[in-house]
């Protein structure tokens, strides 16, 4: 029989840092959930970028026929 330290398999030694009260199923549900709002955010500053870059060449375009 082992004296002190850790004991495995039969005597039913388990360390309770490894699992932390989280299934495998919630922290994937909750990895997919926040991929899905990064990607929705990302979309979001794209489209901004792309607003913002369509604005600027109708405004240089307006700006260019008042000049002439």
């Amino acid at each position: 029989m082992p004296v002190g330290g850790r004991t495995a398999g039969k005597y039913g030694y388990s360390d309770s840092s490894y699992y932390s009260g989280h299934s495998y199923k919630s922290i994937n549900d909750e990895i997919i959930w926040v991929s899905i709002g990064m990607g929705v955010t990302i979309i979001v500053l794209i489209t901004i970028a792309l607003c913002y870059i369509a604005y600027e060449k109708c405004h240089k375009k307006r700006e260019y026929y008042i000049n002439a």
